[in-house]
């Protein structure tokens, strides 16, 4: 069985990193259910970039960036590319 660790010990090590010079940020629950590659894919596709542009800076065809946005969409409860837009501009910190 697999131990919680306290939400505010997590937001003191996101702190002290931050204090350290890192500006990570922990993707939220939804976000963290993509795998790597779904989330480049749902970045690029949030950013504007057509299935096809997004294969070629992958490196990988077509077919497969749709196929992994089909799981981006399944997994963040959304059906349209302006909703996976939105998810993201949720995830960016305010200045």
């Amino acid at each position: 069985m697999r131990e919680e660790v306290p939400r505010a010990y997590v937001d003191r090590c996101d702190r002290e990193l931050q204090a350290g010079g890192l500006h990570g940020t922990r993707p939220s629950a939804g976000m963290a259910r993509l795998t790597p590659q779904e989330r480049a894919v749902a970045r690029l596709v949030a950013d504007g970039a057509t299935n096809r542009q997004t294969a070629l800076e992958l490196f990988i065809s077509v077919k497969t960036v749709q196929y992994h946005l089909t799981h981006v969409y399944a997994k963040l409860g959304i059906r349209s590319r302006s909703e996976l837009a939105a998810s993201f501009r949720e995830e960016e910190p305010a200045d």
